[in-house]
C-alpha cells in the first residue's frame, strides 16, 4: 500500500476549512506532531492524546476530533514525518483513527523493509513510560545540548595525521587530508563509496549522500547520533564504529585522545534523549527505575569480548570508563 502524495496548497487548506480547524488549532498540531517524532520517534494518536489531557498544558482549547481530523489531513502534507493508518502497520489490524502512528521518517527505510526500524524501536520501549517535559513543544525544533556540543567541539579539533588511510577491510591509500582537522573537509569511506555505488536510483543515492553529509566531524557525530537513537549497537559497538572510521580517516588516537573520547561519547549517549527508551535519556531513565540506589547494569557480551581479544578496545579501559558513569559492570 503506497503512501498517499502530498496535495496542493489549495487542496489542504479546503480540506482544514471543512474540519473546522482554526489558524491557531493547526499551528499548534503542527508544531506538536512535530515534536513527537523528534522525541519519540513513534507515537500512536492514542497515547498522545492521553499525554495533551493529562499534563495540563496550556494549549488551545482542543478536541479528540480535531487531533484525529488534523492527522488525516497532515497525512497528506510534505513534513519531516508521516502519519500511518494501523492496518498499514499491521495488515491484520482493523483500522482506527486512534491507531494511527505519527512516525519520524529518519524511522522509516526505502524499499521492502520500510518499517524494520519502526518494529525495533517499538519493541525496545514497550515497557518504557513515555517521558514527557515540561515544554513537549521544545522538541519541535531541539537546540544541541551540552554533551553533543562537547563531542562535536572535541571531533572537529582532531587532526588527521597518519600517512596512509587504513579501512576496516581493504588495502590502505593515500591520506589526502594528512595535517587537516576533521572540521576542514568531507570524507567518503571505502564502504560510503561501495553503498553509493549499489545505489542505482538517484533519488536513493541523494538519500544516502543526506545522512552523511557535513564536515567529517558532523558526519562522525550524525552517524552516531542516529544509531544511538535507534538503538541498532550498543553504545560501545557505536564507538568501535566511530574509531573505525577514524583509523581510515588518518587519525591517530594516543590514549589519552582515546580516554576522551570515550568520555564524551558515553557523557553524551547517557545524557541523549533516546526513541528505544520512550524520550528519556539513559541517565534519567536510570534514576527513575533505580530510585532505591541500585546501579544499573550493563552487560559486556560477545560483542564486546571480541573488540576485547582483537585490542580494538581496551578491557580496563571500558569497564573504567562504565563505572565512571555509574554502570554496574557485569561480563
Amino acid at each position: 500500500m503506497a503512501y498517499p502524495k502530498p496535495l496542493s496548497e489549495k487542496s489542504l487548506e479546503k480540506l482544514y476549512k471543512e474540519a473546522k480547524l482554526s489558524d491557531e488549532t493547526r499551528a499548534f498540531l503542527h508544531d506538536l506532531f512535530a515534536a513527537c517524532a523528534n522525541l519519540y520517534g513513534a507515537i500512536p494518536l492514542r497515547d498522545l492524546w492521553n499525554i495533551c489531557k493529562n499534563n495540563g498544558w496550556e494549549t488551545p482549547k482542543l478536541r479528540r476530533k480535531d487531533l484525529v481530523a488534523f492527522s488525516a489531513i497532515v497525512r497528506r502534507e510534505a513534513q519531516p514525518y508521516c502519519i500511518y493508518e494501523l492496518d498499514e502497520l499491521y495488515e491484520l489490524e482493523p483500522r482506527e483513527e486512534l491507531g494511527r502512528y505519527i512516525i519520524s521518517k529518519d524511522l522509516l527505510i526505502n524499499g521492502y523493509n520500510r518499517f524494520y526500524f519502526f518494529y525495533q524501536v517499538l519493541e525496545a520501549s514497550a515497557d518504557k513510560p513515555y517521558y514527557i517535559p515540561e515544554d513537549l513543544l521544545v522538541w519541535k525544533d531541539p537546540l544541541p545540548s551540552e554533551e553533543q556540543t562537547a563531542l562535536l567541539t572535541f571531533l572537529s579539533e582532531l587532526e588527521t595525521t597518519a600517512d596512509l588511510c587504513v579501512p576496516k577491510y581493504g588495502e590502505p591509500y593515500p591520506n589526502e587530508h594528512k595535517g587537516q582537522r576533521l572540521k576542514e573537509f568531507s570524507f567518503l569511506t571505502r564502504q560510503d563509496q561501495f553503498e553509493i555505488e549499489l545505489r542505482k536510483r538517484a533519488w536513493e543515492r541523494n538519500a544516502f549522500l543526506e545522512e552523511i553529509s557535513g564536515n567529517e566531524a558532523e558526519k562522525l557525530l550524525k552517524l552516531f547520533i542516529n544509531r544511538d537513537k535507534l538503538g541498532i549497537f550498543p553504545v560501545m559497538k557505536n564507538l568501535q564504529y566511530m574509531v573505525d572510521e577514524l583509523n581510515e580517516v588518518g587519525v591517530e588516537l594516543d590514549e589519552k585522545l582515546f580516554e576522551k573520547l570515550v568520555q564524551l561519547t558515553m557523557n553524551f549517549h547517557n545524557h541523549h534523549h533516546l526513541w528505544i527508551t520512550s524520550g528519556w535519556t539513559p541517565s534519567d531513565l536510570a534514576k527513575a527505575m533505580y530510585s532505591d540506589g541500585r546501579k544499573p547494569v550493563i552487560s559486556l557480551g560477545p560483542g564486546y569480548q571480541k573488540a576485547f581479544a582483537d585490542g580494538s578496545l581496551n578491557r580496563d579501559e571500558v569497564i573504567r570508563e562504565l563505572r565512571a558513569h555509574g554502570f554496574e559492570v557485569e561480563e
